[in-house]
């Protein structure tokens, strides 16, 4: 007897508790925290910045300015690559390059560089952003687990956008301010393994890789499911006019074959006029014998 095959979506039950899935909401809790934590943090370390790298104002400006230019011009764009190449994928390389990309913070030596730093964070906050509250919802199958999660995954993403102004004030008291933006590191790390360890892979079906073969699937699924509009007849009477004057909510008139007219009755004012010419006919006036005088009432 043959045995189905393993796959990893039937391997992988989803669970029934928020506990049950306590690693992966670790992960996409992290996840939203680097996302509320890094760009509120970094402000409070611009003057520090801009004296140690004698950097203008529009330099600082565009410290601030490049994440916010990447991360909302690219968002959109790394939503549609994670639907057709996988949020989980998608994500994973997000957080590696946001590893990366905070881990080069110690080596910056220029303004220039860290905008370059700041653009390349801004890149792994779009990688990540899109598939955070996705994978939430696709760990659970039930709305209220899924209404929990979104909960708690938005309060440590909250909780971290009010302590980062304190919090980066008192890491600045004590050490330099290329601690602020190395602490991504380890908040990458943490989401890493909480993605991987929590989250099922993708599953190839439900990846959408060509957009309109999708929807016209989805619209050819909707044809599918409507109710079938009764037959019409064949052939009917048409109006009087040739169907001039009609409502516009009045069907279309249709031509009468000769077939159902000969088959359809003769209605009752034909059938009374035929019988009332049959029974009595027309009289017509009749010539006169010669010399006989013509009657006063005939007229010729």
């Amino acid at each position: 007897m043959s045995t189905p095959p393993d796959t990893g979506a039937a391997r992988v039950r989803p669970p029934r508790t928020l506990r049950e899935a306590w690693v992966a909401l670790a992960g996409l809790s992290a996840v939203f925290l680097f996302e509320m934590l890094d760009n509120s943090i970094l402000n409070v370390a611009l003057p520090t910045i801009g004296r140690e790298l004698h950097a203008s104002a529009v330099a600082l400006q565009w410290v601030t300015g490049a994440y916010a230019v990447m991360f909302g011009g690219l968002m959109l764009a790394f939503g549609a690559a994670a639907d057709r190449f996988g949020r989980r994928r998608v994500m994973l390389a997000g957080l590696a390059l946001l590893a990366a990309a905070s881990l080069a913070t110690a080596f910056v030596t220029t303004a220039e560089q860290l905008i370059a730093v700041r653009a390349l964070t801004g890149v792994a906050a779009a990688m990540t952003t899109p598939g955070s509250m996705a994978l939430a919802f696709r760990l659970f199958r039930d709305d209220r687990l899924r209404i929990r999660a979104t909960t708690v995954i938005t309060t440590a993403g909250l909780a971290g956008l009010a302590i980062a102004p304190a919090a980066g004030g008192f890491v600045l008291a004590v050490a330099p301010w290329q601690v602020l933006l190395l602490v991504n590191v380890p908040i990458a790390v943490l989401a890493i393994a909480g993605v991987r360890a929590g989250i099922a892979p993708d599953d190839p079906a439900g990846l959408h890789r060509d957009p309109w073969t999708s929807s016209a699937r989805c619209w050819a699924r909707r044809r599918s499911s409507w109710p079938s509009s009764p037959p019409r007849s064949s052939c009917t009477k048409a109006p009087p006019g040739g169907g001039r004057g009609r409502s516009p909510r009045s069907p279309p008139p249709e031509r009468s074959c000769s077939s159902c007219a000969s088959a359809r009755p003769a209605t009752r004012s034909s059938t009374s006029r035929s019988s009332r010419a049959r029974s009595s006919p027309v009289a017509w006036p009749t010539r006169p014998p010669p010399g006989s005088p013509p009657p006063a009432s005939a007229t010729w």
